[in-house]
């Protein structure tokens, strides 16, 4: 039986609790901590109904940090919330990172050596926060990073141009956040180039609707937790099932020494390669500018002074 441990249970956490009962071959055993355990205790009830109907076996228990000694994911979802009032997932950055800070030490000290699962923002940078405070190996750091800009992007330019979620192929890379950005040059509809297909005002439009998604999301609901929950779950089961497939997500990016969004190969052991990138000029370009953003996180934090 695999073991999780989810720190946060909130509603994203608990939405990907919920997703991997649903979308999970595996028996899994779920820890879930948080600090308000009567909470806990009714989400762990509420989950162990539902996972009677299942026909894998999914143990779900209200957990504490100890949980984490023999883990194989320590998935945090903790940390500032977000909402529709904030302009940027950089805001309340040095509360994150304190949140992040005292999450690890405790992961930490239960000797813990599994993959740990990010989905806490300002992502990118809490992704290092984790890589620092934790001294684990860089590629047992990952986050959900650009995954859900992605999805988000395949389905507003299926929208757009007619055609089926499964017609559509094409990514979003860089920062989670203002200065995300869609490769353009490998967005296809079948084999035909987005580029040739959409003028570019109209490409630059989807771009910004893109970027908005979900703090429009927030502005109408309070809060977004089902798009983020399926990526923890999508990721966890490339894990789990040792997939070795490439998803746009949170890695470290040696060139840079940092966490950042690229097409990133995933396995059972975490990351096996990432930075595997073919861009244009101009996407280099703006890759260079998400680079930039994320440093500045990193040196706002002082953890620019433990780059390697």
């Amino acid at each position: 039986m695999k073991k999780i441990v989810l720190i946060g249970s909130g509603n994203v956490g608990i939405a990907y609790v919920y997703a991997m009962l649903l979308h999970s071959s595996k028996d899994i055993c779920f820890s879930i901590i948080d600090i308000d355990e009567e909470k806990v205790e009714g989400q762990v009830e509420d989950l162990l109904h539902a996972s009677y109907l299942l026909p894998q076996n999914m143990k779900i228990q209200a957990g504490s940090y100890q949980d984490c000694s023999e883990a194989d994911i320590v998935c945090i979802t903790a940390g500032v919330s977000q909402n529709g009032n904030k302009k940027s997932r950089m805001e309340d950055l040095k509360k994150a990172n304190q949140i992040i800070k005292e999450i690890i030490q405790n992961v930490k000290k239960t000797g813990f050596s599994g993959i740990y699962l990010i989905a806490s923002n300002p992502l990118d940078v809490m992704c290092y926060a984790t890589y620092v405070y934790s001294n684990c190996p860089k590629e047992k750091v990952i986050g959900t990073g650009t995954l859900l800009d992605s999805i988000r992007l395949k389905s507003f330019l299926a929208r757009e141009v007619n055609k089926s979620k499964y017609e559509v192929y094409g990514y979003v890379l860089g920062e989670h956040g203002k200065t995300a950005f869609p490769v353009w040059s490998k967005c296809y509809v079948h084999e035909n180039s987005i580029q040739e297909i959409l003028p570019v005002d109209q490409l630059d439009k989807i771009e910004q609707e893109m970027k908005e998604a979900g703090f429009k999301v927030c502005q109408k609901q309070g809060f977004t937790c089902y798009g983020v929950a399926m990526c923890l779950c999508e990721i966890t089961n490339a894990i789990l099932e040792d997939r070795q497939c490439v998803m746009p997500v949170c890695s470290y990016y040696e060139p840079e020494k940092l966490f950042i969004s690229t097409p990133t190969l995933i396995g059972k052991e975490g990351v096996i390669k990432s930075g595997i990138l073919d861009l244009s000029l101009a996407e280099k370009q703006k890759l260079q500018i998400s680079i930039s953003a994320i440093k500045e996180g990193i040196k706002e934090l002082d953890l620019d002074k433990k780059v390697e």
